[in-house]
């Protein structure tokens, strides 16, 4: 580890006027280099690192700032990366100097049992140097674009590919080779080695383990993932849980089970807008309402067009809703990497929010305040009541 004996250079910090960004952006910093660490060590405990010389340069940058933040307060700064690593294991309200950021946030720690926090990882991921996440996010969600692209010959036929793909992933933490095969049928194209584009998906999504006899999984009831044992609780954030479900895949020659990375990064949240998606995707509501899930190839997660008869018995589309469902730890971190795609053009646009994080204290107070000012027009939203308010636009339009 290297010990900083004096104070760190940080370009034009002497002088400086502190704005309210500069903890959040220390933050950030810290939880990317710890990103950068963690993944060193899973490549060591695995017998691939390589010599890389210093520590990642995220976290020196985050080690400086956080140095002068100590100094500012006329508090002794940090000697040592060890020690600010222990520090990173506690809540951030616990630390010796003062941070400015929300107090939800200040509850959170960046470590835990060595691994990143879901607050780190949010962190990490706005300052684009969360190793383990880029590589998840970019290459299976290549991998999805491919196959869609692959298996349609037209924009909706490609769109419906993604479509079903995507929420393959969400609805299917571990799958037998013989469900694969099914879904290879269903979307055969493949690339110039011959192998499918979905047997690509799968391996760059999933684990593979040889098994020929059928295998016996505990899955959580509400969000499908895998339990440990009878008596285990699901932790997926917000997952109301439930008695465990056995399920048996019947394999041919091997069982695929997601990996850690797809389950944090792609599977749980994506249970929101799956959720969304089924609310809104029932019969009872199909002859006034179409539901188009990740319309554009993904550029929203959920579009809803309001339909009323048309004057040749074909019906027209009478409003059109957008919705981007986000499940994030830290309000602030999500406002302040929130963006909205310029297509599709919607009449309303809505950032919905899972029920179990609009229900915590401030969380949606802090969202509007950092969406105000740099996004326009977009409304913040819980699950439930995004769900109502469709039903309720049905009827004011029959009305």
């Amino acid at each position: 580890m290297d010990v900083h004996a004096q104070a760190p250079i940080v370009g034009g910090h002497l002088g400086r006027v502190r704005t309210p960004d500069d903890d959040y952006l220390t933050v950030m910093m810290l939880s990317a280099g710890l990103a950068g660490i963690v993944q060193r060590r899973r490549q060591a405990a695995g017998g691939s690192a390589k010599e890389v010389g210093l520590l990642p340069a995220p976290w020196r940058v985050g080690f400086s700032r956080l140095w002068w933040r100590f100094a500012d307060q006329g508090l002794q700064p940090l000697d040592s990366d060890l020690v600010l690593l222990e520090l990173c294991a506690q809540p951030l309200a616990t630390w010796p100097v003062q941070l400015d950021l929300s107090i939800t946030d200040l509850q959170n720690s960046l470590l835990a049992d060595g691994d990143l926090t879901e607050f780190a990882v949010q962190g990490s991921r706005l300052a684009r140097h969360d190793v383990e996440a880029e590589w998840t996010e970019n290459q299976v969600h290549l991998a999805l674009r491919e196959a869609a692209a692959a298996n349609g010959s037209s924009d909706e036929e490609i769109a419906g590919a993604y479509a079903v793909l995507r929420r393959y992933l969400i609805d299917h933490a571990v799958v037998a080779d013989r469900e694969v095969r099914g879904l290879e049928r269903r979307f055969p194209a493949t690339d110039n080695s011959g192998q499918t584009h979905v047997h690509r998906l799968i391996s760059l999504a999933y684990h593979s383990r040889p098994a020929r006899e059928p295998q016996d999984y505990l899955l959580c009831p509400s969000c499908r993932n895998v339990l440990a044992d009878p008596s285990a609780c699901c932790a997926t954030a917000g997952c109301p849980g439930g008695s465990p479900e056995t399920w048996t895949a019947v394999p041919m020659a091997v069982v695929y089970e997601q990996h850690r990375a797809t389950r944090k990064y792609i599977h749980d949240p994506g249970l929101v807008e799956a959720r969304i998606i089924d609310a809104l995707s029932v019969d009872a509501l199909a002859p006034v309402i179409r539901v188009t899930p990740y319309p554009g190839v993904d550029a929203l997660d959920v579009l809803i067009e309001f339909l009323r008869p048309g004057a040749s018995g074909v019906p027209e589309v009478a409003e059109t809703w957008g919705v981007d469902a986000k499940d994030q730890v830290s309000a602030r971190l999500l406002g302040r990497g929130f963006t909205w795609p310029q297509a599709p053009a919607c009449d309303r646009r809505y950032l919905a929010l899972p029920a179990h994080r609009a229900v915590q204290p401030g969380y949606i107070s802090d969202l509007e305040a950092e969406l105000d000012g740099r996004i326009a027009g977009v409304r913040v939203i819980d699950e439930n009541q995004l769900v109502a308010r469709v039903k309720e636009r049905v009827k004011e339009l029959a009305a």
